[in-house]
């Protein structure tokens, strides 16, 4: 499978409004039952691809009939939650897919591809097979789960020049045994025949796959608003939100510290609530939102970014703490209408820390980014702010304008937490028109004086960390 840069990627659901099974299709299909999704494809999303500004008339193509006959239906990149409407007429009679280069320019983008994994019902690469471009919490998902038996990986069109990784789990959301295949430069395809004869047993129970690429995520890079939390008061721009007053906010003089009380939450659960104290700035349209954790040795910190609609549309990526059952995993998190998916986890991170040293990890610094283009929300974890280890995407429905900002928690019965946040940055990109938040605008210019005083409070938190 020479694939390299696919103009669009296809994602394909068997239910509509993008609901139950799904599968990903990157180059035509001559019959859908080979991938799982005979004549019972429902809704269907389009990306537009890494390459596809080398094409950008390139449209999927979904066909009646085997081998792409009989009537069709042409889409460009966007998002189609129900294909049996009458205006497309087209109800669970999808037999083949193909691409064809037909006049479009809108649409969404996928994001970045590391790796591409091609997973087998079968040994020998037989049977139903999917298409793997990205975190899989559940392989039910996508029509194999528990019943995996050889894969073949290949080189992506964005992979790192350090290399990547996928792992595949024992059981749903990235949890139990694991088996780790690690991809270098020089590697261009790797293939396991048969997961049985491999000395970890995973024949049959893989339940969800994780790849891991460093990348460095570029596309904002000018700064709107900062704040290094160097005063003793609120910027005015902030937004103080704690429901129950549980929380607690305080400056400490280049760092902020937020602590949260037993039971602070921030989901709809069985026991759940939206009692966490969180610092929320308004803004519009596409942006980067970064912080910088310092970590303790106790592991006290859960907390991170938020994008805040409401209670029924937000995001979270955050650092979770040492005595919750996460035991300081790295989550990102999907909620919507009162429901959680875990989008994807940073456990590349951790791995990436521990190669540090014991000395560089003493009072080791996290840094978190949120990304948002459109309705896509992207979530990127990194140890020194440089290379930038994908968290996921998931696509979110808020319209503007939204609220983005840091929270902090305390789920369930684990003692009261404390995160240290040492800066909030966020960015637009260069040339995006400025005028939703005229209030931002500004405030990364600082005088002399400020730019002095900035560099001494950076060398005393580097002095405090070294103690």
């Amino acid at each position: 499978m020479p694939i390299s840069k696919p103009r669009l990627i296809v994602e394909v659901f068997e239910h509509l409004n993008f609901g139950g099974r799904r599968g990903y299709i990157i180059k035509p299909v001559p019959f859908t039952a080979e991938i799982g999704f005979q004549d019972n494809i429902s809704s269907v999303k389009v990306y537009k691809g890494p390459s596809f500004g080398s094409s950008p008339n390139h449209k999927a193509v979904l066909h009646e009939h085997w081998h792409f006959q009989g009537k069709k239906l042409v889409l460009g990149p966007g998002f189609y939650p129900n294909l049996h409407d009458m205006i497309y007429n087209f109800k669970d009679n999808i037999s083949s897919i193909s691409l064809a280069s037909i006049s479009q320019t809108s649409g969404p983008e996928w994001g970045t591809v590391p790796l591409i994994l091609e997973c087998y019902e079968h040994a020998e690469f037989r049977g139903r097979n999917i298409t793997v471009l990205r975190d899989v919490p559940h392989t039910a998902a996508l029509g194999l789960h528990d019943s995996i038996s050889s894969v073949r990986i290949f080189k992506g069109p964005d992979f790192p020049p350090e290399g990547a990784e996928v792992t595949f789990f024992e059981h749903v959301d990235f949890e139990g045994a694991k088996l780790a295949i690690q991809m270098g430069p020089a590697d261009y395809k790797k293939e396991i025949t048969n997961f049985s004869h491999l000395p970890q047993y995973f024949n049959d129970v893989v339940s969800s796959i994780k790849i891991e690429g460093w990348s460095t995520s570029a596309e904002f890079t000018e700064m709107v608003f900062e704040d290094e939390f160097i005063g003793n008061q609120m910027r005015p721009e902030w937004r103080w939100e704690d429901p129950n007053g549980g929380g607690q906010w305080s400056e400490q003089q280049g760092y902020l510290e937020m602590r949260a009380e037993p039971g602070q939450d921030l989901w709809h659960g069985k026991s759940g609530n939206l009692d966490a104290p969180r610092l929320l700035l308004k803004t519009e349209g596409d942006f980067s939102a970064e912080c910088r954790i310092r970590l303790s040795p106790d592991m006290k910190e859960h907390g991170g970014l938020v994008v805040w609609k409401g209670p029924q549309a937000f995001v979270r990526l955050e650092k979770t703490s040492g005595p919750h059952a996460f035991r300081g995993d790295i989550r990102f998190e999907r909620h919507v209408d009162s429901v959680f998916s875990l989008v994807g986890r940073g456990t590349g991170v951790d791995k990436r820390m521990s190669q540090l040293g014991p000395m560089s990890i003493r009072f080791t610094e996290l840094y978190l980014r949120l990304e948002r283009k459109g309705n896509q929300f992207s979530g990127y974890a990194s140890p020194d702010g440089v290379r930038w280890l994908s968290c996921g995407q998931t696509n979110v429905g808020m319209g503007d304008p939204v609220e983005v900002g840091l929270h902090t928690l305390c789920p369930g019965n684990i003692p009261p937490t404390l995160t240290r946040f040492e800066y909030f940055r966020l960015f637009k990109r260069k040339g995006d028109p400025l005028n939703a938040t005229p209030h931002l605008i500004g405030h990364s210019r600082l005088s002399d004086r400020d730019f002095a005083r900035r560099e001494r409070e950076a060398r005393d938190r580097a002095l405090r960390s070294l103690t």
